[in-house]
């Protein structure tokens, strides 16, 4: 036996490379570095060559409540702030959590801790800006929340009472604030997300006096919906923002399959001429969709890259795992440039900053197949906004739209949560 280095270990079979891995990237050195100065730092990683499976159920995930974020906000809350968040499975096609709820494994590859280090080549002056906790990229499901209208898991409460928020669940209500306090879940989050979105819309307006029915959708759809299926050009958006509880999507392009004013004997005079011109000319339109984060209920992260929660004393552009930017090949991905949707962050080897205190970013997430269960009654709607419709600037905005997005269960046995 003769004792070996550590050089020689590592040209022998089966000992080439490390179960931990480390490196060091310099400020500014990657590939699109931000001006500003949010990347002018040392950046000291440390991770494990190793995949790790989870499955996991928090009743309360509370991070950064109270703090220097507060100024930024009228009421006291947290950076991220979520009930009855479950770690899982996705399913085979990554389109829905897995069936398998307990028995799935969320997935997450080469998990590492990084440090943001300032002024690192003065020993009086360093200090430590920021830290991160990350993986090269993820594959699973998060389920979030309580939903009060007897669907996804937790049967109707006792009055329909919400516990979490307080105020009564209206069964009966479509859009608005009243279909939020049906549900709990994502109170507030910081941090950025690149999200994927389908839906198909089914909406009731009284237009000019008539009552129009518009059945529309954006994204890839499967089953396919109004026009929409597996091959539409998927729609992109992102969000990002400190505190943030609010989906806001501004003109998403909707695919009209059907317009009816449900004309009748007794206006037919103006209504039908009225309905042969929506036939004729509108196949498309714009409009926009305000979606309360408490009404999603699960978010998927197939073969996410990226995935990170980092805390900061002052904003930090982190680096990609990769070193690099993000790959311009994947399917189903905004910065692959066959869907035109590329933003700055696809051609930087650096996140999107990250605002002080604690920060999610999680890039390609997706929420897919938003389906109301019931035809959407948004009331009246002026010619002025009918017509803005046709460009980018439309304003017809659906808010809080009763959705079909269930909470998945994740436990065992008769439980309502572990």
């Amino acid at each position: 036996m003769e004792a070996l280095l550590d050089e020689e270990l590592s040209n022998i079979s089966g000992q080439d490379g490390s179960l931990f891995l480390s490196d060091h990237i310099a400020p500014g050195e990657l590939s699109g570095a931000p001006a500003g100065g949010s990347a002018n730092f040392d950046f000291y990683r440390m991770g494990m060559d190793v995949k790790m499976n989870l499955n996991m159920n928090i009743a309360k995930f509370q991070l950064g409540c109270g703090g220097v974020n507060d100024l930024l906000t009228t009421s006291p809350a947290c950076d991220i702030d979520i009930d009855y968040l479950s770690f899982m499975g996705i399913n085979n096609a990554g389109t829905l959590p897995s069936a398998d709820g307990p028995d799935s494994a969320f997935e997450l590859l080469r998990p590492y801790v990084e440090l943001a280090i300032k002024n690192a080549s003065s020993p009086t002056m360093r200090e430590v800006v920021g830290f991160k906790v990350g993986g090269q990229k993820i594959n699973g499901a998060l389920s979030i929340g309580r939903d009060y209208t007897g669907v996804g898991g937790y049967g109707a409460e006792a009055n329909l009472v919400n516990q979490e928020h307080g105020g009564t669940c209206d069964t009966g209500a479509t859009v608005g604030q009243d279909v939020v306090n049906c549900h709990s879940g994502i109170n507030s989050v910081s941090g950025f997300l690149a999200l994927e979105l389908s839906a198909a819309i089914r909406a009731r307006a009284n237009i000019l006096g008539f009552n129009a029915d518009l059945d529309t959708c954006f994204g890839r759809m499967n089953p396919s919906k109004y026009g929409c299926n597996s091959g539409t050009t998927p729609f992109f958006v992102d969000a990002g923002g400190t505190r943030i509880s609010t989906l806001h999507v501004a003109a998403a392009k909707l695919n009209v399959n059907n317009i009816d004013l449900n004309c009748s004997f007794w206006n037919w005079a103006v209504c039908y001429p009225a309905q042969l011109i929506a036939n004729g000319i509108v196949d498309e339109g714009y409009g926009q969709l305000v979606i309360d984060t408490r009404l999603v209920h699960y978010l998927l992260t197939p073969d996410t890259e990226n995935f990170f929660l980092s805390l900061q004393r002052e904003p930090v552009s982190w680096p990609n795992y990769s070193k690099a930017p993000p790959p311009s090949n994947v399917a189903f991905d905004s910065c692959n440039p066959v869907y035109g949707q590329s933003t700055d962050r696809c051609s930087s080897g650096y996140a999107p900053a990250a605002n002080t205190g604690w920060w999610l970013n999680a890039p390609g997430v997706k929420i897919l197949n938003i389906d109301p269960p019931q035809r959407l009654n948004i009331g009246n709607v002026s010619a002025g906004t009918a017509l803005s419709l046709l460009g980018p600037e439309g304003r017809l905005i659906i808010d809080n739209p009763k959705i079909d997005l269930r909470r998945v269960d994740n436990c065992h046995g008769a439980a309502i949560f572990c």
